[in-house]
Formats: C-alpha cells, structure tokens, sequence
C-alpha cells in the first residue's frame, strides 16, 4: 500500500488537465452550433423576402404607409433575420434583375429593384459573422465568416 499514501491532489491535477478541454469542446460545439443557427436562419429569412416579392406584395411602414416593394423585401429579410439575432444594419441585402442564365450581373452589389411583373429576379444577403471562440476563429481570415444567402424568382403577372 505504499502508493496510496502519495495520491492526494491526483483527482484535482486531472481535473485541472481535462477541464481546458472539455471547456474548448464545449464552447466550440456552442459556436459553431450558433454559426449554423445563423446559417439557417439567414437563408430562411432570405427566402421568406422573396415570397413576399414573388405575389408583388408590400408592407406597411412605421406610419402606415405601404413601403415600395424593394423596402418590403429588405424589411422582411430583416425582421426574419432578427430572429437569430442578427442585427439589421450588419446585414447587406441586394435585390437585382438577372437576364442570363450564369452568374450575376456587373455592379448588382447593394442593388435595391424588385423588377416588374415577369421578371427574373434575385435576393443576395450578406453577413459578416464573428465567432465566439478565438480558437475556431483563427480557422478564417479576422475571425470572421462571411454567410451569403441567395433566392431567385420570376415575379408573379401581378399589376404594377
């Protein structure tokens, strides 16, 4: 029995090993859980912009007043957005016609046309998400992962 005199503080120094990695796990498995949370959600929130657009339909603004449909989209992508967290000023949210069918047009960045009945149209949505967890962060330039959400659709033949 002369080894169990000597064991004191054996459970506490393995605690104090296991407890950075169990911690590291669990706040990366956290963070990158909440990155694909916000993942979702962007695209979720995209895509419910771009029924709203597809029937021609517009929103109310904060005075009642009906908001152009360009505005509809963007304040429905960011009331949707809103859901995850996502603040509306951190969010870019393009809306362009596309004529061809490969790739996007020059200059659609910032865009803000609904386009007309008939019309080809696309949703682009950017954010810029920073994670929580410096280790996973130094996985991407700055710490930081740029989600784009996208959606196209043919406007409905609704009256302009």
């Amino acid at each position: 029995m002369p080894f169990t005199k000597n064991n004191r503080g054996t459970t506490a120094l393995e605690f104090a090993l296991i407890l950075p990695v169990f911690a590291f796990l669990l706040f990366g498995i956290f963070d990158m859980g909440y990155y694909l949370f916000v993942q979702h959600t962007l695209q979720f929130a995209t895509r419910e912009g771009v029924r709203l657009a597809t029937v021609g339909g517009t929103l109310n603004g904060t005075n009642g007043a009906p908001m152009t449909r360009a505005a509809s989209i963007t304040q429905e992508v960011q009331n949707e957005a809103a859901l995850a967290g996502i603040p509306a000023a951190a969010m870019q949210i393009s809306i362009f016609p596309i004529t061809g069918t490969y790739g996007d047009p020059t200059g659609w960045t910032g865009q803000q046309n609904a386009g007309n009945a008939g019309d080809y149209m696309r949703v682009v949505t950017t954010y810029n998400y920073t994670f929580f967890t410096p280790f996973i962060g130094t996985f991407f330039p700055g710490g930081v992962s740029t989600i784009t959400a996208q959606a196209t659709y043919r406007n409905e033949l609704f009256g302009n």
